[in-house]
């Protein structure tokens, strides 16, 4: 808002402006680039069910910058299809979360051959589905990134991976991030003259600039 008083040697110019600052927050996934469990660089490793730390469900594969897929993060990531045969392979870890707010999520994810898929789902405390999706989209030893939100609604809430494909190789995952959706706020501040015109020129220049990109 702008607010002249012109031809007076005391006139001031108030600009008000707003400051605006996000605020981040911390993953709410433990182990989510699976490097707690330290295994030989440029190695694989079998983990039975519920032995890699963070992680829940059946057993998983931990490598380490193994067969020309270097991790998306860190040094280490998962296979989900592991070692085991004949099972239906899916891993869980529970998160705190507070109903009503929205949290973001985003994870890292590659193919070892071709025709692999999984599902992701998010669900609450009480069972209500709050996310699902099926990624069959991967590329072969490559890694490609989700990035999608979700809003709680207890406080507790569930991120699973499940394997929809059989057989004991593929679905490497990385990276699992989740964290509260970052926040804005914005202080108002006013400046006089001579400061205000310091600022009212650049921004005078902005929108004859917009102006003209929008024609």
């Amino acid at each position: 808002m702008l607010e002249y008083h012109l031809g007076k040697q005391t006139a001031f110019i108030f600009i008000v402006f707003f400051s605006v600052s996000i605020t981040a927050h911390a993953n709410l996934i433990l182990n989510g680039s699976f490097e707690s469990d330290d295994i030989k660089s440029n190695s694989w490793k079998p983990f039975a069910e519920d032995t890699v730390t963070g992680w829940s469900g059946t057993d998983m594969e931990l490598w380490d910058n193994f067969n020309r897929l270097n991790a998306f993060d860190g040094s280490q990531y998962a296979e989900l299809n592991a070692n085991v045969r004949g099972v239906n392979y899916s891993i869980f870890q529970n998160f705190k979360t507070e109903a009503g707010t929205t949290y973001d999520v985003s994870f890292a994810y590659a193919a070892r051959r071709n025709g692999e898929s999984f599902k992701v789902d998010i669900f609450s405390e009480t069972d209500s589905v709050l996310f699902t999706q099926v990624f069959d989209d991967h590329n072969v030893k490559r890694w490609s990134v989700f990035f999608g939100d979700f809003t709680a609604q207890t406080s507790l809430t569930t991120i699973r991976f499940s394997s929809l494909n059989a057989g004991t190789y593929g679905n490497f995952i990385d990276n699992i991030v989740v964290t509260e959706a970052p926040s804005f706020s914005a202080s108002v501040s006013s400046v006089s003259e001579p400061a205000s015109l310091a600022i009212l020129l650049p921004l005078s220049a902005l929108a004859l600039i917009r102006r003209k990109r929008a024609k």
